[in-house]
């Protein structure tokens, strides 16, 4: 797959893919498709390390699977470039700065120390976000999209009807509906249509063994065997491990079964403290699972909080590998190529989508609109880096929300 990635291997090394990770990880508020956004801007535009056609592939693939899209399109990256060290540094790289956030939030939360709410600084980080999302999007659009009739027009129905409907089904039927025009209509302008597509057969044993054990663990959690567990840590492995795999449509799909399972039925958390979990992982740079931390955290102390974060992104992660090296093993057919063709424009069709449904997520104001535009006009035009662009807007967030607070004092 490393031809397919476009890595440069020889010259990226673990300590490449920790710091950048980690850099990206820590500027990465408004949700995954803002964490793509950066990936973009960061390695495929500034360092070159990593090839715009890779990157669409790997956000096509995990949108077609369980989890948190980001951290397994990040997973999948570290993964082809250094194995299994590469995958677990590069998630180290992109979790920290949530979870370290997550861990000063929980321990001031349980000891009883105020917290203030900080959502009014937050939206001016979002509004920055968003431009940075959809300035990502046009890129896509004029590189990938932009001349070919057939990708335009799968981009702007999935634009539309991302924006209007929500829910997963959707997702996957634009996916459905973009890779059958694909094969149907040659989209990638190849001059045949053979090659079949192989999947079981040409997996590796430890391939084969990896899927076996992640569909026992989902069996286990389906089956509600997880509540005859005493040890508390067994218990927080095998529930946040068979959420990890439940997980289609992203974190917001999942926050009511959560609900349901940790404050209803395990008793795990009351409905207060569930609710504020969630508002805590809306102020962190990371994806809203890293809730987790908090859940663990409290059962736990900071080894229930390391074992469920981890729980909760590794399982989707090694399937996410996993079904990547299916796609390496047809990289050649022709099918597969018009498939992954096809899906593209679905893909930079639910970026813009993504960048207008979370610009009016927010309180539209003078300020957020004047964010807003100077972001986009500087990472669009100048490719000024997203780290200092979202830096700017969280300093501006601070210094408005606390002379307001100045004022009403």
């Amino acid at each position: 797959m490393s031809q397919a990635i476009g890595l440069k291997q020889t010259e990226i090394g673990l300590k490449y893919l920790f710091f950048t990770f980690l850099k990206i990880g820590c500027v990465s508020f408004g949700g995954h498709m803002a964490l793509i956004s950066v990936i973009q801007k960061e390695m495929v535009e500034k360092d070159n390390s990593l090839s715009q056609e890779s990157l669409l592939d790997a956000v096509s693939i995990a949108s077609l699977l369980p989890g948190p899209l980001a951290v397994n399109v990040v997973a999948y990256i570290g993964y082809h470039l250094h194995k299994k060290s590469g995958l677990f540094i590069s998630m180290a790289g992109i979790l920290l700065p949530a979870c370290i956030l997550m861990y000063i939030l929980s321990w001031c939360y349980f000891h009883y120390i105020n917290i203030k709410d900080l959502s009014g600084i937050m939206m001016y980080a979002v509004a920055a976000v968003s431009a940075i999302i959809l300035s990502t999007g046009l890129n896509l659009f004029v590189k990938e999209v932009s001349g070919n009739y057939t990708k335009m027009l799968l981009c702007l129905i999935s634009l539309v009807l991302l924006y209007l409907v929500k829910g997963y089904l959707i997702i996957v039927l634009l996916f459905l509906v973009g890779g059958v025009t694909g094969v149907y209509l040659n989209v990638a302008n190849l001059p045949g249509q053979s090659g079949k597509i192989l999947i079981w057969q040409r997996l590796s044993l430890s391939a084969r063994s990896g899927l076996s054990s992640l569909l026992a663990l989902y069996i286990f959690f389906v089956s509600g065997a997880y509540r005859h567990l005493d040890n508390i840590f067994l218990k927080i492995a095998s529930v946040f491990s068979g959420v990890s795999l439940s997980l289609f449509g992203g974190g917001y799909v999942m926050i009511p079964i959560m609900q349901s399972l940790f404050v209803t039925e395990l008793k795990w958390l009351t409905t207060t403290e569930f609710i504020d979990s969630i508002a805590f992982s809306q102020l962190t740079p990371g994806p809203i699972l890293v809730s987790a931390f908090f859940t663990g955290y409290k059962l736990a102390g900071f080894a229930g909080a390391s074992l469920a974060t981890l729980a909760i992104f590794l399982p989707s992660a090694i399937l996410m590998i996993i079904v990547s090296r299916i796609f390496a093993e047809n990289f050649n057919s022709a099918v597969m190529k018009n498939v992954l063709a096809g899906i593209k424009p679905v893909v930079v069709g639910m970026i813009l989508a993504s960048a207008v449904k979370l610009f009016f997520s927010v309180q539209v104001s003078p300020v957020t609109v004047i964010l807003f535009v100077a972001a986009f006009v500087l990472s669009f035009r100048f490719k000024i880096t997203p780290v200092y662009l979202i830096a700017i807007s969280l300093l501006t967030g601070v210094a408005v929300h606390f002379n307001s607070l100045f004022i009403n004092f």
